[in-house]
C-alpha cells in the first residue's frame, strides 16, 4: 500500500506542477469532527476531515493520533498508516469537475486505553487552477473513559452529614455552567436554565443529605435543540422514599424567544413572601376567610410570552396552590411560578382580626406618644424662645446701662479736667 500511496503523491504533484504556478492566495479551513466526544474503552468512533471556505481537486493530509490509545480500523485504499500517522492522498480523476468541499474523508478508530487524546491534521490542498489553498488547521480532542472532573472532586469534599436512613433530600447541586434559577432549596424541585446550542452536555454535581442515599442523574448528555429535562432522583438509604429534582433546559441561540421570566407578579390586597424576584419561583401569601377568588397580576418580560393562571379561584380554607405558567415566545420553553396561598379559617380569622386590632392600638399609642412628644417639644421650643428673648432683653439692658455709665464717667472726668485747668489759669 505504501508504494501505491507514494505513486499517487507523485502524480498529484505532477498535476499541480503542470498548472500555472501561483502564490497561495486561496484560503480555507480544515477541521476535524467526531461522532462522539466521549467514548468508553473498546468503543468505536469516526473522525471526519472537513474543508470549508474553498474547493479542492487534489490534496494530501497527515492525520496524527495517539496509537497507545487508539487502534486504526478503517480500510481505505489510499491511506498509509505508520506510528500514529495516517497519510492520505486524493485527486480528482475527472480533472476538476468533481472538486470536493465539506467532508473529505472519514477514518474509524477503536479506543484502547482511557485518557484524553488529541487528533492533529496537516497537509496540502490545491484548487482547480493549481493554486495551493492556504489552510487553517484545527485539532480536536476526545475523552476515552471517565475522568474525575472539578465538580466530581468537589463532591468528595462536600458529603452530607445526615444519617437518617429515610432521608432522600438533596443537600446541594451545581452545573458546570451558570444561569440556573432559582437558587437551590431542598424543598424546591423545579429549576430552569437556557443554554446556547454549542453546549451539548451538562455536568451535574448532586450531593445528598445522607451520603448513603442513591443518586441517579439522567438527561444531561446529548441535549437536543429546544426543550430538555434533566432528572436528579434521590433514593433514600432504606429505599423507603425518593425525591426527583427536575432541571428544565432550553437549548437555543435565541435567548429572547426563550425568555419565560415574569417582570411583575402580585396579588391584589395581599403581599408575597419573599418579595417578587425574577429568579425566585416559589412564594407564600395569606388571605382572609371570605376571599373566594384571587386577582393575580402577572406581566412577562417578553411581551409575546403567554401566561396562564390556575388555582386562583374557589379557594378552600387552608393551603391552596396557585400556579402561574409562562410559555415563551418560542412556544416550547415553559416556566412555572408557584404561590402557596393560605386562606384563613374562622379561628384564624378571629385571631388575625385580634392581632390587627392590637396592632392598630399599638400604632395609635405610638402615634399619641409621638404627637405628645412633638407637642412637648413644641412647647419647650416656645418656652425656650421666650426665655431666650428675656435673656436677650436683659443683656441689652445691661449693655445700655454699661454704656450710659461709661458716658457719665467720661463727662464727669472732662468736667473735672476743665475746672482744674481754669483754676490754674486764674492763679
Amino acid at each position: 500500500m505504501k508504494t501505491k500511496v507514494i505513486t499517487i503523491v507523485i502524480l498529484v504533484l505532477c498535476i499541480c506542477g503542470a498548472c500555472t504556478i501561483c502564490n497561495a492566495t486561496q484560503t480555507g479551513s480544515v477541521y476535524l469532527e467526531s461522532n462522539k466526544n466521549n467514548v468508553e474503552k473498546d468503543e468505536e468512533i469516526e473522525i471526519t476531515v472537513n474543508l470549508s471556505g474553498n474547493e479542492t481537486v487534489a490534496f494530501n493530509i497527515l492525520l496524527n493520533f495517539d496509537d497507545t490509545k487508539w487502534e486504526y480500523i478503517s480500510d481505505i485504499e489510499s491511506a498509509n498508516v505508520e506510528n500514529g500517522n495516517i497519510l492520505y492522498v486524493w485527486y480528482d480523476e475527472a480533472g476538476g469537475s468533481n472538486a470536493k468541499q465539506g467532508e473529505l474523508v472519514k477514518f474509524k478508530f477503536k479506543a484502547k486505553e482511557n485518557g484524553l487524546s488529541t487528533f492533529n491534521i496537516s497537509g496540502e490542498f490545491y484548487n482547480s487552477s493549481g493554486q495551493q489553498i492556504e489552510a487553517d488547521f484545527k485539532e480536536m480532542q476526545v475523552q476515552i473513559g471517565k475522568e474525575d472532573t472539578t465538580l466530581e472532586l468537589q463532591s468528595e469534599e462536600e458529603k452530607g452529614g445526615s444519617n437518617e436512613a429515610n432521608n432522600s433530600y438533596l443537600q446541594s447541586f451545581r452545573l458546570d455552567v451558570e444561569g440556573i434559577s432559582p437558587e437551590f432549596d431542598k424543598n424546591i424541585h423545579e429549576y430552569y436554565i437556557t443554554l446556547p446550542t454549542k453546549v451539548k452536555d451538562l455536568e451535574v454535581l448532586a450531593i445528598s443529605e445522607n451520603p448513603k442515599a442513591t443518586i441517579n442523574i439522567a438527561g444531561n448528555e446529548r441535549l437536543k435543540n429546544g426543550s430538555n429535562t434533566i432528572k436528579i432522583e434521590v433514593i433514600s438509604e432504606d429505599k423507603s422514599t425518593n425525591k426527583v429534582y427536575n432541571i428544565y433546559v432550553t437549548r437555543t441561540d435565541n435567548a429572547e424567544e426563550a425568555n419565560a421570566n415574569l417582570e411583575i407578579l402580585a396579588i391584589e390586597n395581599t403581599l408575597l413572601t419573599p418579595a417578587f424576584n425574577i429568579n425566585e419561583t416559589n412564594y407564600n401569601a395569606e388571605v382572609g376567610k371570605n376571599v373566594e377568588d384571587l386577582n393575580v397580576f402577572a406581566v412577562p418580560e417578553n411581551e409575546n410570552a403567554k401566561i396562564e393562571v390556575t388555582g386562583g379561584s374557589n379557594l378552600k380554607e387552608g393551603d391552596n396552590t396557585v400556579i402561574i405558567t409562562v410559555t415563551a415566545e418560542n412556544e416550547y420553553t415553559v416556566k412555572e411560578y408557584k404561590i402557596n396561598v393560605h386562606k384563613r379559617n374562622e379561628k384564624e380569622q378571629i385571631e388575625y382580626q385580634q392581632e390587627q386590632e392590637e396592632q392598630k392600638e399599638k400604632l395609635e399609642e405610638a402615634y399619641e406618644i409621638e404627637k405628645l412628644s412633638a407637642d412637648e417639644e413644641k412647647a419647650n421650643s416656645v418656652q425656650e424662645g421666650k426665655e431666650d428673648k428675656e435673656t436677650e432683653e436683659k443683656t441689652e439692658n445691661i449693655i445700655f446701662t454699661l454704656i450710659g455709665t461709661i458716658i457719665s464717667i467720661l463727662v464727669l472726668g472732662f468736667t473735672v479736667y476743665r475746672i482744674i485747668k481754669e483754676k490754674k489759669w486764674h492763679e
